[in-house]
């Protein structure tokens, strides 16, 4: 194989990579839009300029959490259950595509500053949490909680494409594609909805935040909270028998 090829190659897997990153952060590159963009661009410069000109404002912090999982929780809540607004979405934009598409955008949007108000908890509320802890050995267990995650995730996340990622089939209400029990999904029921979570304990721990922690935690109540009362149903009802060890385990 010549250097040219090995080059390519290597391209094409960095591409991969940040794209998947990019989609998995709330903007979707292969979907991208001005408007998309401006909203991806608007909500990293608010990030911003909270974490540099109210860089210790936890009312703040805990307001723009606060707003941001309810949108995040309750809006997939709402839009993906059975009888959901997936269906006004489909009828409003013209057809499923369009439908879907306008759907993906939001939940991008909502996806980043779900993450984004997470982070603004936790670096404007640092403490000294663990301070009875060695501190390399303490950065030892940060690293090790936010590569874990960060690889299981990522992982997960590729396994399945980034569709099932935003949920695609159950706004479709349909199977996209087969139920999968590979990579992370053969270790582990809900790889991204649990160890993949793990850097936000990361970084929680790292700051030593009680209020970055608490946040954590609840950020992944809820989510699972949304599997058992929505995701499960629908997992039963579209995957069947496929999924009849899947759901013994959970």
């Amino acid at each position: 194989m010549t250097n040219k090829n090995v080059f390519a190659r290597f391209f094409i897997k960095v591409r991969f990579f940040i794209t998947l990153l990019l989609s998995m952060a709330g903007y979707v590159p292969k979907h991208a839009t001005k408007i998309r963009t401006i909203a991806m661009l608007s909500s990293l410069s608010l990030f911003l300029y909270l974490t540099s000109y109210y860089p210790n404002s936890f009312k703040i912090a805990a307001l723009y959490y606060l707003i941001s999982e309810i949108l995040y929780i309750g809006f997939i809540t709402l839009v993906l259950r059975k009888d959901g607004y997936r269906h006004w979405f489909i009828k409003k934009m013209g057809g499923e595509q369009k439908g879907y598409l306008v759907y993906e955008g939001v939940l991008g949007f909502l996806f980043f500053n779900n993450a984004a108000s997470i982070g603004y908890v936790v670096s404007s509320t640092p403490g000294n949490l663990f301070h009875f802890v060695n501190k390399e050995l303490l950065l030892a267990i940060v690293a090790i909680l936010f590569i874990t995650g960060f690889i299981v995730k990522i992982w997960a996340a590729k396994v399945v494409s980034i569709d099932i990622y935003y949920w695609k089939d159950m706004f479709l209400g349909r199977k996209i594609s087969e139920f999968v029990v590979t990579g992370p999904y053969k270790y582990f029921s809900h790889p991204m909805y649990g160890i993949g979570q793990l850097q936000a304990y990361a970084v929680a721990i790292f700051y030593g935040s009680v209020y970055g922690l608490i946040t954590a935690v609840l950020n992944q109540c809820l989510i699972f909270s949304f599997y058992y009362a929505v995701e499960r149903k629908f997992i039963r009802r579209i995957y069947k028998k496929k999924t009849s060890k899947y759901i013994k385990e959970v």
